[in-house]
């Protein structure tokens, strides 16, 4: 969880473009292991030099030998979230359908305070396009679009 938060950070943090108008750049990773696979998808758009909004959508399905955990792992997401929603002001979403949690994180320049931009880094002053915030993304492991 805390790496989706830094990964969230550090793209709003990169994502500052040159130009007018709206653009989106659309980021994906996959991980597989023994007991679970997880989807991610980072979307983020801009105005001009500004970051907008950046919304991630994580999709995580465990084993079914995992299935009478998934309560119990909501909750403590839940938990989790819920402090994210009260200290970065952002709206966060949780669902279960079966084996398969999904939970979205969404951050909107317009709603955050001044010093939840600053942490996400809707505020910084570098200088670096789209493009350059692709290149760190993918260097992440994600890939983009």
């Amino acid at each position: 969880m805390k790496k989706v938060l830094l990964v969230t950070g550090a793209l709003i943090g990169a994502s500052m473009l040159t130009g007018c108008g709206t653009e989106t750049l659309t980021c994906t990773m996959n991980n597989d292991t023994s007991m679970y696979e997880m989807d991610q998808e980072v979307v983020a758009t801009f105005s001009g030099t500004k970051t907008k909004t950046v919304e991630t959508t994580i999709n995580m399905k465990v084993d079914d030998t995992y299935k009478d955990s998934m309560d119990d792992l909501k909750k403590s997401l839940e938990d989790e979230l819920a402090s994210y929603e009260k200290n970065y002001e952002v709206d966060t979403d949780i669902n279960v359908k079966g084996t398969t949690l999904t939970y979205t994180i969404k951050a909107d320049s317009n709603k955050m305070s001044d010093d939840a931009k600053s942490l996400f880094g809707f505020d910084t002053d570098s200088d670096q396009s789209k493009e350059q915030a692709q290149e760190q993304l993918e260097e992440a492991g994600y890939t983009c679009k």
